[in-house]
């Protein structure tokens, strides 16, 4: 079987995102539980990162030259 690699990625710049822990927007109400945000991940740790926290921050990425999320 062969696949073809869409031209779209052959430039592509990905930057792989985990919400929880990539940015907190302070819009979206948190819940009292959460890690301190400068603390090391637990297992089952929850930062609060979010979405939002995401779109907030695309001007960052794209200062890094990502262009795939």
């Amino acid at each position: 079987m062969t696949f073809q690699t869409p031209e779209w990625v052959k430039d592509a710049v990905f930057y792989q995102i985990f919400p929880d822990r990539f940015a907190r927007s302070d819009r979206v109400p948190k819940p009292n539980n959460l890690e301190p945000w400068e603390s090391p991940p637990t297992l089952y740790g929850f930062k609060g990162g979010d979405l939002l926290g995401v779109l907030e921050r695309l001007d960052y990425l794209q200062d890094l030259g990502v262009n795939a999320i």
